[in-house]
């Protein structure tokens, strides 16, 4: 399969999965990370408490999301 042919598959999600995203992507967006980064680390499956963890103990968000992704 083609790059062109995958990028036009469509992926079903379901109503939950998609509550479950914007959830994800508004707690990274509270800790303080921007629309983008907070995008990155949803889609990379980054574990959401490490990131609290690391932020909440002083650790850069440029850091916290290298070592999160």
């Amino acid at each position: 399969m083609s790059a062109a042919e995958f990028s036009q598959e469509r992926v079903e999600v379901s109503p939950e999965d998609q509550r479950v995203v914007r959830w994800r992507f508004d707690q990274f967006q509270l800790l303080g990370f921007g629309d983008e980064d907070a995008w990155m680390l949803v889609d990379s499956g980054a574990d959401l408490q490490l990131t609290r963890t690391l932020v909440a103990s002083g650790c850069p968000l440029h850091l916290a999301l290298r070592i999160a992704i």
